[in-house]
């Protein structure tokens, strides 16, 4: 979705800053704020505050909002799809191959259930 959006906005996101970290900066407006964020909900909601609170002085608690419901959307997509067992369809598989390979995805339990 990521990469989708970027498109067509006209930029080019730099996919490696999800799993590098927040320290990575990339072409997206507030990004390093965004990833604080998103690593404090994702992680063990250690500097969640402040991380939301960054966001907010920087971006706007519109933004907040938003990311917010970003994470709960596809939090909620995974976790239907790994639970029905849903496989990637084929179309998609092959065009996300070089990211999962580039981000290092494929190592994750979670992989396995692609197939």
């Amino acid at each position: 979705m990521l990469r989708g959006s970027s498109q067509v906005q006209g930029t080019e996101a730099d996919l490696l800053a999800i799993v590098r970290g927040a320290d990575v900066e990339s072409q997206i407006p507030h990004g390093t704020e965004l990833l604080q964020f998103v690593d404090a909900v994702l992680g063990n909601g250690a500097g969640l505050e402040q991380a939301r609170n960054r966001l907010a002085a920087r971006a706007g608690p519109d933004t907040v909002t938003d990311a917010a419901g970003v994470i709960g959307n596809f939090m909620r997509m995974v976790r239907i799809a790994d639970g029905t067992g849903i496989p990637i369809d084929g179309y998609f598989d092959e065009p996300g191959r070089e990211i999962r390979s580039r981000l290092g995805i494929d190592r994750f339990s979670s992989a396995r259930t692609r197939q």
